[in-house]
């Protein structure tokens, strides 16, 4: 018996050892076909935890916390933040016996349509929840990341030099709009606030000026990409509006599908838990 406690923890710690070069936090749950989830901005990795408890009784859920989000200790940003990611992801991906199921939000979400794009071969599929190949597109189509560049910096200034009290008011009411969940609001809330301002700002620049758009003609990986609208019903928005943005940025690949939740805002899985894992259920292996 003490033999087999002494391996159980050997064997549990080199598998920590192997991925401990990693800066990104992992927690892995369950058994099965391997799926990775990636949050958004300053999200932590318990924002897949209700979708976690659901896809974990058949598969192996690898839940990530980047860097610098929520509490996670900042990483060095000399070679980009997304860039960056999308390295160490792809290395940890690339240590899995077989391709993986990508699910990814927002910020996570542009990482996993890359990473979906990039490295076929060890991504089968990929879930983008409410993620656009280029964030500064859906609010402005005429954008592109040239004229983008100035506001991005004036975005990336605010967020680092923000004051204290200041800070904390804008991602208050921020925050407030992305999900109709109000029993979520605080941890989304803290998660923000325990964010590093430089990773955030960074990560934000990087966003508003990385159009990935032309890249998708190369995409052969399945995707399936779920869009809200339910924020913007009070500006003129709607379904077939906001999904007709979603196809604009998506209509070079060729394996994309599209849904519009009902009633959720940007935190789908909060916000329609039930029909956001429907979708999930009906599209992995």
């Amino acid at each position: 018996m003490k033999k087999s406690v002494i391996l159980y923890f050997l064997f549990f710690g080199l598998v920590h050892l192997s991925f401990s070069q990693n800066s990104f936090d992992t927690q892995v749950y369950g058994t099965g076909p391997t799926i990775i989830l990636i949050p958004g901005l300053a999200s932590s990795g318990d924002v897949w935890k209700e979708t976690v408890a659901e896809l974990s009784k058949t598969h192996e859920c690898h839940v990530l916390t980047l860097p610098g989000f929520a509490s996670e200790p900042p990483t060095d940003l000399s070679k980009g933040f997304l860039p960056e990611m999308k390295e160490e992801i792809r290395n940890y991906i690339a240590q899995m016996e077989a391709p993986v199921l990508l699910i990814g939000h927002s910020l996570g979400g542009f990482l996993s349509l890359q990473l979906a794009n990039e490295y076929p071969e060890i991504v089968s599929k990929a879930v983008i929840v409410d993620s656009y190949p280029y964030y500064a597109a859906a609010m402005n189509p005429n954008a592109t990341a040239e004229s983008m560049e100035t506001m991005a910096l004036q975005t990336k200034s605010m967020i680092e030099n923000a004051s204290e009290e200041a800070y904390e008011q804008q991602q208050t009411a921020s925050m407030r709009m992305l999900s109709s969940s109000a029993s979520k609001m605080p941890e989304l809330i803290k998660w923000s606030l325990e964010s590093d301002r430089t990773t955030v700002a960074q990560a934000m620049y990087e966003l508003m000026t990385t159009d990935y758009r032309p890249n998708l003609s190369s995409l052969k990986t399945p995707i399936l990409v779920l869009g809200a609208w339910h924020s913007g019903k009070d500006y003129g928005l709607t379904a077939e509006s906001v999904r007709a943005n979603f196809e604009q940025q998506y209509q070079l690949a060729e394996n994309v599908k599209i849904e519009m939740a009902p009633t959720a805002h940007h935190f789908i899985m909060w916000d329609n838990p039930e029909w956001f894992l429907e979708k999930i259920r009906a599209y992995i292996p």
